[in-house]
């Protein structure tokens, strides 16, 4: 496909209209909320935004009376289809912009206002699911303390944002195989697409559980012909459920050779323990068999004890949601309206980072699609024909618009993950674009109600400022 073709037929998030309503007291309790939705479904929509928005408004805060209206509309353009956090950067973009309006007229730090009204475990979301344990406090305090030691964006035109994002997190189905090879490695079998770095975080948990180094974990995938099942890389669920599935099928190795050491050391397999690569009997490190010499006996030229392979599977645990907490400096140009990003700061809790580099590139990268949609990116329809289908005319992000993104990491153990692991991937993507535009009202006064926030934009809200 070319360029043009690209960007006339591939599916973009949805356009969307947004009405949000608070009742706040003088002290900034939120008593009540209401939105009302409107999203551009674009023609034969193959999803419902809708539903995706239904279950991530409003569920980062504990409000007592809450009202949604939500609609999809079919229209004649390109249909709208997944974009990272499906539904929801759109839904805070006006949420935490009307936070930060409450918190400006109430005369409340924005974020001492998200935290006296933060959820915790227990509270009731929107769509009346109760949390389970959440690290939304923890996040915000994260961000209050680095905050505290960061001095005030200096000089004219500067300003500082505030914005949270809440996902709940998708559940999905998955399968995996281990298999145990004669040289004493495994191979992880999967059928999953990669789009994170999952199977780097996959096979991690695999050498973990197996004692192994993780040179000696071979992730191999295939299609749906040869791979366990897999749901689509998306809501940020991969990482999620995938690991029960693998967790699962390294249990099903171990108490398969458990049983093949019992008979090798002439014990009942109640008497064997695994501990540091080690088949051996309770209370006598002596009496053992290592999990290579195991692995070797398992398949050789005339026989061997038989292949292992142990299977896991996983079918919708209950998702584990989660806060991110962003913090972004800009400086407005007056002459133009362009805005220059001088910094940008994101608190996240992942439950566990299991990949702490993989963690932090995928809230980077989140950061980075985010200040494209805030300040760049937009569709031109003329009578739902695509007038923009070049990269000069729909511009996105380069190095010269992110600067270093900092992250700060949380750890609060989710119920159902391995290890207490949460949704990661998406939770990034949703404050972006409020952050931004708190931090350009902080700057300029101005409040943009409408993405994006283009120097265009910018410029004609300042002079409308300026006659006023």
């Amino acid at each position: 496909m070319s360029r043009d073709e690209v960007l006339e037929d591939s599916r973009p998030a949805p356009e969307a209209e947004i009405t949000i309503k608070m009742g706040v007291t003088k002290q900034g309790i939120i008593t009540s909320a209401s939105a009302t939705v409107i999203y551009d479904a674009g023609a034969f929509p193959e999803m419902s935004h809708a539903m995706i928005a239904s279950f991530n408004l409003f569920g980062q805060y504990r409000i007592p009376h809450v009202g949604i209206d939500l609609k999809d509309v079919i229209t004649n353009k390109v249909p709208s289809s997944f974009f990272r956090a499906p539904a929801t950067p759109q839904l805070h973009f006006a949420l935490e912009s009307h936070l930060d309006m409450i918190a400006k007229r109430q005369g409340i730090d924005p974020i001492q206002l998200r935290l006296q009204n933060v959820a915790a475990e227990g509270d009731a979301m929107a769509n009346g699911e109760i949390l389970p344990r959440v690290g939304f406090k923890e996040t915000l305090e994260k961000m209050a303390e680095h905050i505290q030691n960061k001095a005030e964006p200096e000089g004219t035109n500067r300003g500082r944002g505030i914005a949270c994002g809440f996902w709940q997190g998708g559940r999905g189905s998955f399968g995996a195989n281990v298999r145990v090879n004669g040289d004493g490695t495994v191979n992880l079998i999967l059928g999953v697409t990669d789009v994170s770095g999952s199977r780097t975080s996959i096979a991690q948990i695999v050498a973990e559980e197996l004692n192994l180094p993780l040179e000696k974990v071979n992730v191999i995938t295939g299609d749906t012909e040869t791979a366990p099942w897999a749901t689509m890389s998306v809501g940020s669920l991969t990482v999620y459920s995938l690991s029960v599935a693998a967790y699962r099928a390294c249990q099903d190795v171990k108490a398969q050779l458990v049983t093949r050491a019992a008979k090798k050391l002439d014990v009942a397999p109640s008497d064997i323990e695994f501990s540091k690569g080690l088949f051996q009997v309770k209370g006598s490190s002596e009496l053992s068999v290592s999990f290579a010499d195991l692995a070797g006996s398992t398949t050789t030229m005339f026989g061997g004890t038989g292949p292992v392979v142990g299977r896991g599977s996983v079918a919708n645990i209950p998702a584990a949601p989660s806060l991110s907490v962003h913090a972004v400096d800009v400086e407005v140009d007056t002459e133009t309206g362009k805005v220059k990003v001088l910094s940008y700061v994101a608190s996240q809790d992942v439950g566990l980072a299991i990949n702490p580099l993989s963690v932090e590139g995928q809230i980077q990268g989140a950061v980075a699609k985010g200040i494209g949609w805030a300040l760049m990116e937009h569709y031109i329809f003329d009578e739902g024909v695509l007038q923009n289908t070049t990269l000069l005319d729909y511009r996105i992000p380069t190095a010269t618009d992110v600067p270093m993104i900092e992250t700060l990491i949380v750890e609060v153990p989710s119920e159902e993950g391995i290890y207490g692991l949460r949704h990661v991937g998406e939770p990034p993507m949703i404050p972006t674009l409020a952050a931004l535009a708190n931090a350009i009202h902080s700057a300029t006064g101005v409040r943009l109600t409408e993405l994006p926030m283009t120097p265009e934009a910018i410029w004609h809200a300042m002079k409308s400022q300026d006659k006023a």
